[in-house]
């Protein structure tokens, strides 16, 4: 039987569709470019840039899709970058190899890989980004959370042309496993890590150590059918532990899941709440 949730998501996106496809058109003040940083056709990187000089920020803005990590390309998520180089940060969409022919962490040395492309295709183009903000919608979300916290991926960034992460962003994340609560949820992960494996290499929140200093902008729907809200609140009470921690809570009333993408399409309060975030962080 279908969860009511999932019906109402699905009820609530369609709306939404039409405009999402629009905000994927070309736009004549956005450049764009698509990199391959590997053989499989999911290693690919797509960057939008403002065309002007003097409109973009000195922050680039890093963006993984979602889709249970095993669906999903950059070139469907168009519209994310659109949103966020029209608002000045030129943008890095990652992809990423899918399970579950591919077990974790392979995504991450995509995830690393592809952003080390996407900067050097940036700066190819004459564009200098001074520091990253990092972040991600469902799977894409658990991705950047790993990249940010874990010291392993942590120390690999610090390496990257010594860019500095000012700002980590969650859309609907599973930032926490023990949290994970719905069966189809649990099999995704399972299709990720593989069975008999430990899934804390992959758990974001098993890396808070309680001296972050990254400032967190955590969204969830109260609504989430797939993704339980125990999830972002587990993980911004772990942050909120440690005093050097700048981290804020959005719960989007009515919000499900993949419908939260109505955010970059300026449908939801919590755009403009994207937006200051942003801006402070730059």
């Amino acid at each position: 039987m279908i969860n009511s949730w999932v019906v109402e998501e699905r009820v609530a996106l369609l709306p939404t569709i039409g405009k999402l496809v629009a905000k994927s058109l070309p736009k004549p003040d956005l450049a764009e470019e698509k990199i391959s940083f590997g053989p499989d056709f999911q290693q690919v990187m797509l960057l939008v840039w403002p065309t002007l000089p003097e409109l973009r920020r000195r922050s680039a803005v890093l963006f993984l899709h979602g889709g249970g990590w095993y669906s999903g390309n950059p070139l469907l998520y168009r519209f994310v970058g659109h949103f966020f180089a029209g608002l000045g940060y030129p943008t890095l969409l990652g992809g990423y190899r899918l399970a579950p022919n591919n077990k974790f962490p392979t995504q991450m040395d995509d995830v690393y890989s592809g952003l080390k492309a996407g900067l050097l295709a940036l700066g190819d183009n004459g564009i200098n980004v001074e520091q990253l903000i990092v972040g991600g919608q469902s799977a894409g979300a658990q991705l950047a959370a790993l990249l940010v916290y874990d010291r392993y991926h942590a120390a690999r960034m610090s390496a990257l042309q010594g860019k500095l992460i000012a700002g980590f962003y969650s859309i609907s994340g599973p930032l926490s496993f023990a949290d994970c609560n719905q069966p189809e949820l649990l099999n995704m992960i399972l299709d990720l890590m593989g069975d008999g494996v430990d899934w804390k290499a992959a758990d974001p929140i098993q890396f808070i150590k309680g001296d972050e200093k990254v400032p967190a902008l955590l969204i969830h729907g109260d609504r989430d059918p797939l993704v339980d809200m125990a999830n972002t609140r587990a993980f911004a009470n772990r942050l909120g532990e440690s005093h050097s921690s700048q981290v804020e809570l959005f719960v989007v009333h009515g919000g499900h899941h993949a419908d939260l993408a109505a955010l970059f399409v300026n449908e939801l309060p919590i755009t403009q709440v994207l937006e200051k975030w942003l801006a402070h962080c730059d």
